[in-house]
């Protein structure tokens, strides 16, 4: 039998991630020939690290924090959305004469459409956009695939300014986190792509009625701002189904196969109890 593909994600810190155990479970479920393995690299080095990847075999990678942009660069070539967001999160070995390039896409887009979708019941057409970083980028860009108009709020609003130039928003407004509860008293849709509960901290958001409310980080990280929003009447979605949709579209770029993402989701919710 042929030696199985290599795939596997890289990030620092990485040890977390739960993309080994989501390609693990649709490769069990699909009978796919392959080993999905975590990648811990350092920064410095990573766009280097990257590229020697390609050449010692792997057939695809995902990339995580703190790495979106290194990625970016260790690729000869983009897709459209990945050129236009100014980062990848998905990697696709080409082979050209003797050589091994990275196809650099994005599908942080997509999985977050996947997750909105999943709790969006009506059509939105005004969103608050909290943060400015990359995982920002990949979601402003979808927002913007659904005309809608953006509020976008940051710490700081010259980050914020070149965020919305450089991907064509359509904005609203534009202004810091000290107006958070101004700007989302009324608002349908809130997106939260800042990482305060990694540092212990959380988000306060207004009461509301038929708010709905997504922080991209899930588990440990998003509980303390999900159930805040939740006691103050907002539809609550984490960040698990994003990095599911994710994933899936990065496995059907690999693969050329959607997997069960619902499967995978209750499977992952799973894994995060136990």
């Amino acid at each position: 039998m042929a030696q199985p593909a290599l795939y596997g994600v890289v990030g620092h810190p990485v040890t977390h991630s739960l993309s080994p155990r989501i390609h693990a479970f649709w490769y069990e479920q699909l009978g796919t020939h392959a080993i999905y393995s975590a990648l811990d690299m350092i920064e410095g080095s990573a766009r280097d690290d990257i590229q020697a990847l390609a050449r010692a075999g792997f057939s695809g990678l995902n990339v995580t924090l703190p790495h979106k942009i290194s990625a970016f660069e260790a690729c000869s070539e983009h897709s459209d959305a990945a050129s236009k967001i100014g980062a990848v999160n998905t990697l696709i070995r080409k082979d050209h004469d003797q050589s091994r390039i990275w196809l650099g896409d994005n599908t942080d887009w997509t999985g977050f459409l996947w997750s909105l979708d999943r709790v969006l019941t009506q059509s939105v057409k005004d969103v608050v956009l909290i943060g400015a970083g990359g995982a920002a980028r990949a979601v402003a860009f979808a927002l913007k695939s659904r005309g809608m108009r953006i509020t976008l709020l940051n710490r700081t609003i010259e980050k914020a300014k070149t965020l919305a130039k450089e991907l064509n928003l359509d904005v609203a407004n534009l202004t810091d986190l000290q107006n958070l509860s101004e700007s989302c008293t009324s608002a349908p849709l809130v997106v939260n792509t800042i990482s305060l509960g990694h540092s212990g901290g959380k988000l306060s958001l207004p009461e509301t009625q038929t708010g709905v409310f997504i922080d991209v980080s899930y588990g440990a990280a998003a509980d303390a701002t999900l159930k805040s929003a939740s006691d103050n009447g907002w539809t609550t979605e984490d960040g698990l189904p994003m990095l599911i949709g994710q994933a899936a579209d990065a496995f059907k770029l690999w693969f050329g196969v959607d997997p069960n993402r619902e499967s995978a989701l209750e499977a992952a919710r799973n894994w995060l109890k136990s």
